[in-house]
């Protein structure tokens, strides 16, 4: 009956692992890591100082290496930038609720249009078809936010 006892409880403990779904809760999105990588993203949303500029990208595909370049590409057009996740957790304190400790930082050329992209971004939400950042334009309290979405 003792040894039935202990089965029971191990095939209890191995059916509740085998429901983890292995999110870290302090770096909930670090994922990002290995999604990004994987395909190419379209921005289907960016709002900057006070307005949609979601239209000035469309047509664009981004292509997140594991290498940490980003490759934005359109019909002849190649651009490049870089990437990274940066969780800064450690020794940082968040008071307001909307804000997150861990960051993709984006950088390109501000030369063009893409160096509107450039920064450190708020990670709030990151899946294997979609990724919204969160920001504030810089030199001013006007709210940014930026999704990417798996083409």
């Amino acid at each position: 009956m003792k040894n039935a006892l202990v089965a029971l409880v191990v095939l209890f403990l191995i059916a509740c692992n085998s429901f983890d779904t292995n999110t870290n809760s302090a770096r909930p999105n670090a994922n990002i890591v290995t999604d990004l990588p994987k395909g190419s993203w379209k921005i289907s949303y960016f709002f900057k100082d006070r307005l949609d500029r979601t239209n000035a990208f469309s047509g664009f595909t981004f292509r997140f290496e594991s290498n940490g370049t980003v490759i934005v590409t359109s019909d002849g057009f190649n651009e490049s930038g870089t990437w990274a996740y940066k969780d800064l957790q450690s020794g940082i304190i968040v008071h307001d609720s909307t804000e997150s400790n861990e960051k993709l930082i984006l950088s390109f050329p501000d030369k063009n249009i893409f160096g509107e992209l450039s920064d450190n971004w708020q990670i709030t939400m990151a899946s294997t078809i979609k990724t919204e950042l969160f920001g504030q334009s810089s030199g001013n309290d006007h709210m940014q936010f930026l999704t990417f979405s798996k083409i």
